[in-house]
């Protein structure tokens, strides 16, 4: 079965895999209710982590509620203007607190909802968000502790590490793996923030560049 919606071209083979933008992922059910279907590597990862540090799974760093522009890949140029909206023309990280102008989504809500499959920053297979903090709650709360537990849960969460404004390329590899969710707090992104002795959701700016892993609705 094959079919194009919107433009995320997806292929099913066998209901267990989808090629989405050039890669092949799999497809994982969590052991925790309600046993929800997620990705099995983290978006733009090449193949599924077979270690912690495995430098092929690691995938990109979005700015939260951001599209797939290429200011998500390592390396990727900076700029100190912030958006006019919340689909810049650009492909550059924006190195600012929050990467759109003051007055614009401060609350955050325009990209939480952008964020959703069918949203205007969509990066997910169609069918597919990016995680609420509920969502990513049921799926980790109850065995993703630390870095260690991250990687042996069935998520297989690798420590890539993240991207703050102001820094050309990611930081923290092999001693943090900070996951994205599509929530959002006063003016602050939500995150699920894993470090090598503990694990939290925490709130940041929402300039900073962290691994998203997509959920099937």
């Amino acid at each position: 079965l094959a079919w194009v919606e919107r433009s995320n071209k997806i292929i099913i083979e066998g209901g267990e895999k989808i090629l989405f933008k050039g890669l092949t992922y799999g497809l994982i059910t969590s052991p925790n209710p309600p046993h929800r279907v997620w990705l099995d590597r983290n978006l733009g990862a090449s193949q599924v982590c077979t270690s912690v540090t495995d430098t092929a799974c690691y995938g990109d760093l979005y700015q939260w509620g951001r599209a797939k522009d290429g200011h998500e890949s390592e390396g990727s140029g900076t700029i100190t203007t912030s958006a006019a909206s919340i689909t810049p023309p650009t492909t550059k990280f924006i190195n600012k607190t929050d990467w759109v102008s003051s007055g614009i989504d401060s609350n955050g809500d325009l990209r939480a909802a952008a964020w959703a499959d069918g949203g205007d920053n969509d990066i997910c297979p169609a069918g597919f968000s990016v995680p609420t903090e509920a969502e990513l709650r049921l799926a980790t709360t109850t065995k993703v502790k630390d870095i260690a537990t991250a990687f042996s849960s069935f998520l297989k969460l690798p420590a890539s590490g993240g991207r703050a404004p102001g820094d050309s390329k990611s930081s923290g590899v092999g001693v943090s793996a900070p996951l994205w969710s599509r929530s959002t707090k006063k003016s602050f992104g939500r995150f699920f923030a894993i470090y090598t002795k503990n694990a939290s959701f925490q709130s940041i700016n929402r300039s900073y560049g962290f691994s998203v892993r997509c959920i099937k609705d």
